[in-house]
C-alpha cells in the first residue's frame, strides 16, 4: 500500500476516536516509518515485523511509564499507528509480520467478486499464504507514493475530517452563543 494510505487510515481512526488534531497528525506519521526501508532497497524488511516494532518501542514506553506518564498516551498511539502498517500490508502482499518468532511472511487474500452474466454469482476468495522470510537487497525499486485510487480514498477521508473540524471551530467561535 502507498504511504498516503498508511498515513490516512490511522489519522482518520485517531480523529474518529476523539484524539485532537494536534496529536493525531504527528502520531499518524509513525505509520509511514516502516516504508523507509525502501530507501535502503530492501522492502518489507524487519521494519514490517510487529515483534521488531514492539521491541523498538518498548524502551520508550517503559521510560514514559516510569518517568513521564504524560508521554505514555501519545507513545502508545504512535505504536498503534506504526503497527497498523504491517497489518495493512498483509492484505497486499507477503509481510514478515511476526519475524523473527515466525519464519514465514504472511499474505491474507480476501476478496469478493461478482460475476454478472447468464447467471449472476459471487466468488469469494479467502486465503492465508505463507513463504519463507527473505530480506533481499534490490537493484532498484519503483515505490508509488500514491495512485489515483489511494489519493481519492485518502483525500475523501482527510477532507471529511477537516470539514468536520472546521464546522466545529465555527460553532465554538469566541463571542458566539
Amino acid at each position: 500500500m502507498e504511504p498516503i494510505v498508511h498515513f490516512a487510515i490511522p489519522f482518520f481512526a485517531l480523529r474518529l476516536s476523539g484524539v485532537e488534531l494536534r496529536k493525531a497528525l504527528p502520531v499518524s506519521f509513525f505509520a509511514v516509518l516502516p516504508d523507509l526501508d525502501a530507501l535502503f532497497l530492501v522492502h518489507r524488511s524487519a521494519s514490517h515485523s510487529l515483534v521488531v516494532q514492539f521491541i523498538s518501542m518498548a524502551p520508550a514506553l517503559l521510560l514514559a511509564y516510569r518517568f513521564r506518564r504524560g508521554l505514555l498516551g501519545p507513545l502508545t498511539l504512535a505504536f498503534l499507528a506504526l503497527a497498523s502498517h504491517p497489518l495493512l500490508d498483509m492484505f497486499s502482499g507477503y509481510t514478515p509480520i511476526l519475524w523473527p518468532l515466525h519464519s514465514q511472511s504472511l499474505w491474507v487474500q480476501f476478496s469478493l467478486t461478482a460475476h454478472i452474466g447468464s447467471g449472476p454469482s459471487l466468488m469469494p476468495r479467502v486465503g492465508l499464504l505463507a513463504k519463507p522470510v527473505t530480506f533481499e537487497r534490490l537493484q532498484g525499486l519503483d515505490a508509488p507514493i500514491f495512485t489515483g485510487e489511494s489519493l481519492t480514498a485518502s483525500g475523501i477521508l482527510l477532507i471529511s475530517l477537516f470539514i468536520g473540524a472546521f464546522r466545529g471551530m465555527l460553532r465554538h467561535r469566541p463571542g458566539k452563543r
